[in-house]
């Protein structure tokens, strides 16, 4: 053999080296959905998304060595109906439902929080569950909240869009209580400075012990089986991987609690 084609060979072997190195830094890309949703998830017109979802979906991205791509959306529901259409690969934020896994795997990432209730100040306080039964309810579309609250065919419920206009809806009393996560009060009192003046958070609350997942849609497009992509999520939730980012998102943007 001459040493033309030697050198051909080791050309050819280089080349191979150099993409197999390109594979192990992006397997591809992971499509995920966001809607605006401090703190969890913040949108803004001229900066790249953050959030506390956002910081573990980087995280989940750079476990499964893809790249990562965001599709901003006006609301949650709209999300689900990407990721069961396979229009995006990734939503984070969901809770175990029956129905959700027809078209998405279940991956937990964080525990879930505290959910408190807010009205216009004058209104009764609601001190324990049933003094829910009276009043009607703001929920966001297609969330979920907790089992005892989701399937009580006593409450009633009006559904809205997104938090922000169901704190408008609150606002101009188009219903009389507006459930949301605890977590998400700093970030609302600061949009809406009246906040302390006409509205109030009641003394009932609600955490159940449960896990948020991400939704991993049947239709994913990502290069990684669903066995491989199980074993590496549960390692780092395991060892709260995605809750420390979660920890250093919240010490670097203070602003937003």
């Amino acid at each position: 053999m001459s040493v033309v084609r030697f050198e051909q060979i080791g050309q050819l072997l280089s080349i191979a080296c150099l993409l197999c190195s390109f594979s192990v830094v992006s397997a591809g890309t992971m499509r995920v959905c966001v809607d605006h949703y401090p703190p969890f998830q913040v949108l803004s017109a001229d900066a790249e998304p953050i959030g506390e979802n956002i910081a573990a979906l980087r995280l989940m991205a750079k476990l499964l060595e893809h790249d990562l791509s965001f599709e901003t959306s006006p609301n949650f529901a709209r999300c689900l109906h990407m990721l069961e259409g396979g229009r995006v690969d990734v939503v984070a934020g969901l809770i175990d439902k029956p129905e959700r896994h027809a078209y998405s795997y279940l991956l937990p990432f964080r525990p879930d929080s505290r959910y408190v209730f807010i009205s216009l100040k004058g209104f009764r306080a609601i001190k324990d569950y049933e003094g829910l039964v009276d009043a009607s309810i703001g929920v966001s579309r297609e969330t979920q909240y907790f089992e005892r609250f989701d399937s009580d065919q006593r409450l009633r419920k009006v559904m809205t869009n997104d938090m922000i206009s169901a704190t408008n809806m609150l606002l101009r009393s188009r219903f009389d209580i507006l459930i949301l996560p605890k977590v998400v009060l700093p970030s609302l009192k600061k949009h809406y400075p009246e906040f302390e003046q006409k509205l109030m958070v009641h003394p009932y609350t609600y955490e159940e012990i449960r896990p948020i997942y991400f939704g991993v849609s049947r239709k994913h497009q990502m290069n990684i089986s669903l066995h491989e992509m199980e074993r590496i999520i549960g390692e780092a939730y395991e060892q709260e991987r995605f809750m420390s980012e979660v920890e250093q998102f919240i010490l670097e943007h203070i602003e937003l609690y």
